[in-house]
């Protein structure tokens, strides 16, 4: 059993060396050791720009909490709404982008096959 209080998380971008990221994220579990899935608060500001394509083992299941966001899954585009939710096999090129005119956040959780 492990807490994860707020004020302990640490936000980084999805890649340190971008000027403007793609999202900001969260390790909703850090630190705990021996995890069997990895859970992110994400975050898609107004200003962001599309993430690029990439591809992990496992699968990833992503839960809009907040405005709206696109996978593009296998070149395929996929627009997600507040309370959407989209689970997939993430061996497969995938990436993210807001849409609309707000921010958008939500929970992505990945874990292996």
């Amino acid at each position: 059993m492990a807490v994860i209080r707020k004020c302990d998380r640490l936000r980084l971008p999805a890649r340190p060396d971008e000027t403007t990221p793609s999202y900001l994220f969260e390790s909703l579990d850090f630190p705990v050791t021996d995890r069997k899935m990895e859970a992110f608060l994400a975050e898609f500001p107004i200003q962001s720009k599309p993430s690029t394509p990439h591809r992990h083992e496992g699968v990833e299941l992503i839960y809009v909490i907040k405005g709206q966001l696109a996978i593009n899954f296998d070149g395929e585009d996929v627009s997600l709404n507040e309370s959407d939710a989209m689970y997939f096999d993430s061996s497969m090129l995938h990436s993210y982008r807001r849409e609309g005119r707000s921010s958008c956040s939500a929970i992505v959780v990945v874990t292996p096959k």
